[in-house]
Order: structure tokens, then C-alpha cells, then sequence
């Protein structure tokens, strides 16, 4: 069913949208042309952010990006806009997105990246044939929409662990405990994780935590030697480490004792 509008006496009698400050004409106004350009002028204002990022198509294989803005935790990553970005002919799908730095992808074909792994901004996805774009989808939605830390939308998941299990990238965040364990645990970290990426890890029961970094280093002050796992079993430990672009594991929090692998 369809959206119904007001009644039409509400309507001839609205002044302006109190959202939006859009000013309605009002009947027999005089020159009408002078109050259409100022309630353009108020639509455009109202629907300028609309316009951030959006792509465009500029004619045959090209395709325009308009300027805008994003945060990437606290930094506010600025892309300037371009145009003049000519795509593969026909392909069904092509995924165009803002990598983390700011950079347009524009050879993507298989689908958007992992959003954990690699974050992005998504932005459109395109089909192109015969030398000229059949269709562009805008992806921009959802972006400047998160739910609230309360109603789950950004508070960590935690995981307890009785047996020992293997983390992957798309975990990246989540906080890992042996709650409940009555033997040691093996935690084994994802290979080639891209830098960023995050574990914690909290040792509740009095058997052995252990992380495994695979042929990786955890750095901290008790080793930092390769193929090295870190351990605790004191109730209360806990170790917070994050991938660093050398293709190891940083410690940037941590309570009580860690030993490294003899």
C-alpha cells in the first residue's frame, strides 16, 4: 500500500517543515518563480550531505565520485572526489568502495571485501556492458547508521573457552577467556591477520591460558621470539595484543604474569 499524504486542507495550510526549515509557497504568491528557487535553494541544503560520496555515471565506461568524508575509529579520513574513473566493460557486477586510507577500488568483481578483515566504505555496485554502464546501485546505506553501545551494536562479544580453539580475523575485537575450563586451553590467533586486527584475553579459571601466535611473535617485555606461545593460569591475568604491519602480535595491555614458551 502507499504512502498517504496529509489531508489536503493540512496541506494547503503547512508553512514550512520544522526538519528541515523547507518553506512550502503559499497559494497566489507573487513572483512565483523567486519563491521556487528559494525553496530549491532550502531542498538543496537539506540534501547536500546526500551527496557525499555518491557515484556518478559521466558517459560510456566513466564514472564520477563526489567529494566526502569518514571516520575510521578517531580519524576523519577526507576523499577530495574524482572523476574520470573508467571501469571493466561487462562485467555483471563491479564493487566500488573507499578502502581504509581513503583510496577508490574500482576493480573489484567478486563481492565487497570482509568488512572485519578489511574495513571500507562501500559505495555502489555497477554493471557495465557493451562499452557503457547498464546500472549503478547506490551502497551507501547504512554507513551513517550504528547502533548504540547499549543495544549491542558496539560492545565487544566475549567468548569463553573450554577446549581449545582457532581465532579468526573476522573475531577481530572480541575478548577470549578458559571460564569453565577444567584442563588447559589453546588459543590459536589467525595467520597473516592485517595489522589492526585485535584479541583480549582474560584467564577466570586456575588452568592454563595459552596463546598460540603459529610461526608469528607475541612481542611483550617476557620474549618475543617466533612460534612462541604466551601463557597464565592466574585468575585475573589478562592480555589485550594487536597485529602489527610486520606480521606479528603487539601487547598493548596486560595484567599479571605472561610467560613465553621455553
Amino acid at each position: 500500500m502507499a504512502e498517504v499524504y496529509p489531508s489536503d486542507n493540512e496541506m494547503l495550510n503547512m508553512q514550512s517543515d520544522s526538519e528541515t526549515g523547507v518553506e512550502y509557497i503559499p497559494t497566489g504568491t507573487a513572483p512565483y518563480y523567486l519563491h521556487f528557487r528559494k525553496l530549491l535553494y532550502r531542498l538543496l541544503l537539506a540534501a547536500r550531505r546526500a551527496n557525499d560520496l555518491r557515484v556518478y555515471d559521466e558517459g560510456d565506461l566513466d564514472v564520477g565520485v563526489k567529494p566526502g568524508k569518514f571516520w575510521l575509529g578517531t580519524v576523519l579520513i577526507n576523499y577530495a572526489g574524482s572523476t574520470g574513473n573508467t571501469l571493466a566493460d561487462d562485467k555483471v557486477n563491479i564493487y566500488i568502495y573507499l578502502n581504509s586510507s581513503g583510496t577508490l577500488v574500482t576493480n573489484e568483481y567478486s563481492s565487497f571485501p570482509d568488512m572485519a578483515a578489511a574495513p571500507h566504505i562501500r559505495l555502489a555496485q555497477i554493471c557495465t556492458s557493451s562499452g557503457d554502464i547498464d546500472s549503478i546501485t547506490d551502497c551507501r546505506t547504512g554507513h551513517n547508521i550504528a547502533l548504540p553501545y547499549g543495544a549491542g551494536g558496539t560492545k565487544k562479544t566475549i567468548e569463553a573457552h573450554t577446549s581449545d580453539d582457532t581465532l579468526t580475523v573476522a573475531e577481530s575485537g572480541s575478548v577470549h577467556t578458559n571460564l569453565g575450563a577444567s584442563a588447559m586451553v589453546t588459543l590459536t590467533l589467525p595467520t597473516s591477520a592485517p595489522a589492526g586486527t585485535v584479541f583480549s584475553f582474560a584467564v577466570q579459571a586456575a588452568q592454563q591460558l595459552r596463546i598460540d601466535p603459529g610461526t608469528a611473535a607475541i612481542r611483550d617485555d617476557s620474549g618475543q621470539t617466533a612460534d612462541k606461545y604466551k601463557s597464565s593460569s592466574t585468575i585475573g591475568a589478562s592480555l589485550t595484543i594487536i597485529a602489527d604491519s610486520a606480521g606479528d602480535w603487539a601487547t598493548i595491555a596486560k595484567n599479571g604474569t605472561w610467560s613465553e614458551e621455553a
